[in-house]
């Protein structure tokens, strides 16, 4: 190699190894700014999004009809729920990076995505508003149930979560309307992740055909009171939960290890899972809600 070619090739190091650095400080940087909020909303609720209002969420479950199965609410997996005589009502804040952005729904979610005019709140255990998210998505199984107006079979998840890619380092807000209420990031959250969990589900365990029944049920009635529009057209077939074609294809959980000389598995209580099989509509609108 030429003498000149050293004296370029060594030229050309230190600024090499700045660009380098450089990026290696922006990939640091980029990773220390980069966190995610999840709220998980479990059970019956009803998502709003209201294009109207740069796309925010209203999430609410409405109070069961007197003499159905009374719903409980829990926050964040605390084991023990919440007053039921009380009416909940949340707020967040939270500085998202991509505010005007258009927000991304999962495919699985699209049986139970509607679009509507008329809608209300009426009385419900609790509300949520929300920001608009970046993305809502859902987590676990989804379960098949059937249209009563025109049979056709479409797939409920159990879950929404709202997913938000916040801005900066700074933790969202989130207001209660119950001072005995504990609003801070749930423990399950993590380094990058804040999580919030708002769950809802019927007071007493039923077996699966009941719980299943009590959720369509639940679910028929959640359109009737909030989106008088949508009943007729999309209420759910509650024989269907009960049916020889149901059953066939509800999932079983079977051992993977199989321990000889074992008398049995020891257990320790870690969590609780809410009995409400399905999650509600969602449904977009560009109107304000009725009046009761």
């Amino acid at each position: 190699m030429h003498r000149r070619d050293v004296l370029k090739a060594l030229a050309t190091l230190p600024l090499a190894t700045a660009l380098v650095g450089c990026e290696r400080e922006k990939n640091k940087e980029d990773k220390e700014h980069l966190n995610t909020l999840e709220v998980h909303l479990d059970g019956a609720f009803a998502v709003v999004i209201q294009e109207n209002k740069a796309n925010s969420i209203l999430a609410f479950s409405p109070r069961p009809k007197k003499g159905d199965e009374p719903h409980q609410f829990y926050f964040n997996g605390y084991p023990k729920p919440e007053d039921p005589q009380k009416s909940y009502v949340f707020k967040l804040s939270a500085e998202t990076r991509n505010r005007d952005s258009k927000i991304a729904i999962s495919l699985g979610l699209n049986d139970f995505s509607f679009k509507t005019q008329r809608w209300r709140v009426g009385d419900s255990l609790l509300s949520i508003e929300l920001p608009a998210p970046d993305r809502i998505t859902f987590s676990g199984h989804r379960s098949p149930v059937r249209f009563l107006s025109d049979r056709r079979q479409a797939f409920m998840p159990t879950n929404h979560i709202l997913e938000y890619d916040l801005k900066d380092a700074k933790l969202p807000k989130l207001e209660c309307s119950e001072s005995s209420l504990k609003c801070e990031p749930s423990r399950d959250s993590f380094p990058g992740v804040t999580r919030f969990f708002f769950e809802i589900g019927p007071k007493h365990s039923l077996d699966v055909a009941q719980s299943r029944e009590h959720a369509i049920g639940f679910f028929n009635y959640i359109l009737q009171q909030s989106f008088p529009d949508l009943a007729e057209k999309y209420q759910l077939d509650p024989k269907y939960a009960r049916g020889q074609e149901y059953t066939e294809i509800l999932p079983r959980a079977v051992p993977v290890v199989f321990d000889y000389g074992s008398h049995g598995p020891l257990l320790q209580d870690a969590s609780y899972a809410v009995d409400c099989e399905y999650a509600g509509p969602m449904a977009t609108t560009n109107t304000s809600p009725l009046k009761p």
